[in-house]
């Protein structure tokens, strides 16, 4: 029993450390990738096909994990709350994707950069997101419910919201470059089959499995080694990341100007979306009546706003693999940067978790919601008890 819980604290921690400095990861992957491709072409240009599998191997590193904490009978009570369901929509597959649109058409000159921003903004949270929301002591349950319920709808809506993207912006742009409609054809169907390969395969295979660990380990193991998972998912990013910048390093040199641009529209996508969403929800109350307005705006900000670049990485690399690897990697730039950017934003907003509870007047509301909790736990633990006596 010590030995277990030994090794769930250091898997904990191991997760925690990873999710603390992930922007610091992901950025010392980039910039050493960037100097050892710099410096080593000719092995890059001679092991190409050993990089892509190394891609490839690295994508279901990062997939398979979220999948199997994916609580998909958490969509069951998805609904209670009709108010937070068409919020955190919303913000996934409308808002997100319109801000690329905005941004990338302000920031980013290579068209294909802006369809892999597109992308970024428009997959769905992870189920980083249940964690972000329990440090800012809101609803775990109800974002579970958001984080299971956006990425069930992101396998239609990526493939139709993407297809709609290429076909009205892209085609236009490439006009010059002579994108036929048989390459667009090539690309959308690259999407469909990367959605069914890197989404609903796994998918398919993360249930069964997680209900047999379940049934094998019990509830309570399950979740000790729970932070396991994430952390699988992190470190298979930051290999991917790592070997995307690694193989192509001449190419990123001459796009530095959409390096930046990516920077500039990730500052004002997290600036701006976090400091306009915390406001407005303040006051268009997204509770039902037994709920914290607080709890309900923090489930639908941080299950709407942050994305799982782990997922548009994989789709984008993927997808748009049939135009060849500089045009694929072009378009996972974007969402390989963001995560450097992005968790920048969210450490600052949990930061502010005191001063917002605060300007949302909900400090009381919470400690007694968190006594009654400590109660009915106090209350289940001594019938635990007895019932293995």
């Amino acid at each position: 029993m010590g030995s277990l819980e030994q090794n769930t604290s250091k898997l904990e921690k191991l997760r925690s450390n990873l999710d603390k400095w992930l922007g610091l990861y992901v950025g010392l992957m980039i910039i050493i990738g960037l100097l050892a491709g710099y410096y080593d072409m000719g092995w890059v240009h001679n092991h190409i096909n050993l990089l892509q599998i190394i891609e490839m191997a690295s994508i279901y590193i990062m997939i398979f994990p979220m999948m199997l904490m994916l609580n998909v009978k958490a969509l069951g009570n998805a609904f209670r709350n009709l108010k937070v369901v068409t919020a955190v929509i919303i913000l996934n597959f409308v808002y997100g994707p319109l801000m690329a649109l905005f941004l990338g058409d302000l920031f980013i000159g290579n068209p294909y950069v802006r369809l892999g921003l597109f992308i970024a903004w428009l997959v769905p949270c992870s189920s980083m997101s249940i964690g972000y929301v329990g440090l800012m002591r809101a609803d775990i349950n109800s974002a579970t419910a958001m984080v299971a319920l956006s990425f069930i709808l992101s396998l239609v809506l990526i493939p139709v919201e993407t297809s709609l993207y290429i076909h009205s912006v892209l085609a236009n742009e490439l006009r010059g470059f002579a994108l036929s409609s048989a390459a667009i054809s090539h690309v959308e169907m690259g999407l469909v089959m990367t959605i069914i390969e890197v989404l609903v395969i796994p998918l398919i295979l993360a249930i069964p499995t997680h209900e047999a660990m379940v049934r094998k380990m019990g509830q309570k193991k399950f979740k000790k080694i729970s932070p396991l998972f994430p952390s699988l998912t992190m470190l298979g990013m930051l290999i991917i990341i790592f070997t995307i910048f690694f193989a192509h390093s001449g190419v990123l040199i001459t796009h530095i100007k959409d390096v930046l641009g990516v920077f500039y529209s990730a500052m004002v996508f997290g600036s701006v979306s976090l400091t306009i969403f915390t406001v407005l929800f303040k006051y268009v109350k997204l509770n039902r009546k037994n709920e914290t307005s607080y709890s309900s705006s923090m489930v639908t900000i941080l299950t709407g706003i942050p994305k799982n670049e782990a997922t548009a990485i994989a789709i984008s690399t993927m997808a748009l693999a049939s135009l060849g690897p500089q045009i694929a990697f072009l378009a996972s730039m974007a969402p390989s940067l963001l995560p450097a950017f992005q968790v920048v934003f969210i450490i600052l907003f949990i930061k502010l978790r005191e001063k917002i509870i605060d300007y949302y007047g909900a400090r009381k509301e919470l400690e007694i919601i968190e006594e009654r909790e400590v109660n009915v736990e106090k209350e289940i633990k001594p019938m635990e008890v007895s019932s293995h006596e």
